[in-house]
């Protein structure tokens, strides 16, 4: 195998080699070490480790334009990079990378997500618990935040809810409909009582 050509590209801070018509991001640590040049011959061990750095290279830029666009936990990189078919390794390599310089962080992502979801959407607890784990987050870590919301403040979105929902319809049937409503989006049954208690007397 023989290097065709050798170019450098700044943005990615790469050198991207073309070998048999093929090109390859690699490192310029790696390209110094394996001394590359036009017409260098490439041995097949050689080989081996350009198309290891390659796809590293790879799975770590398309994990960093992922969190350029939102913030992502650990696992979505993971289950990105599981679905464009990286090695578990170059994954398990590519996300350390990202602890590393703090660009993922599990604990910050899930403090981001229950704020928005609680204090912008206002979705209840069990909503976001569930979406959480459905991302693969430790339930420690998830359950460490969620305790920061207090019953007052669940109690406080879903009478907002109830009480757009009602409209002044005190009715039984009305009753029965904010009940379904409020279930629907995951309110516990004690809050949607007290709201129901407070708002259907």
């Amino acid at each position: 195998m023989i290097v065709e050509s050798i170019d450098y590209s700044d943005k990615l801070n790469l050198v991207i080699i073309t070998i048999d018509g093929e090109k390859f991001l690699i490192s310029y640590d790696l390209y110094y070490d394996l001394n590359l040049s036009s017409e260098s011959q490439i041995d097949f061990d050689s080989y081996k480790v350009i198309l290891k750095d390659d796809q590293y290279n790879k799975a770590k830029n398309l994990a960093l334009r992922k969190i350029s666009f939102s913030p992502k936990s650990s696992s979505e990189i993971n289950k990105i990079l599981k679905g464009q078919h990286f090695d578990q390794d170059i994954i398990e390599k590519t996300i350390n990378f990202l602890k590393d310089f703090d660009l993922i962080d599990d604990e910050a992502f899930v403090r981001s997500f229950i704020t928005d979801k609680h204090n912008i959407s206002k979705w209840p607890k069990n909503k976001i618990r569930y979406a959480l784990r459905s991302k693969n987050i430790d339930d420690y870590i998830i359950e460490e935040y969620l305790s920061e919301i207090s019953d007052e403040d669940e109690y406080q979105n879903a009478y907002d809810f109830a009480i757009n929902k009602a409209k002044g319809d005190d009715s039984f049937q009305m009753r029965q409909k904010v009940f379904r409503f409020l279930a629907s989006k995951g309110f516990d049954f004690d809050i949607i009582n007290n709201v129901l208690g407070d708002i259907f007397q």
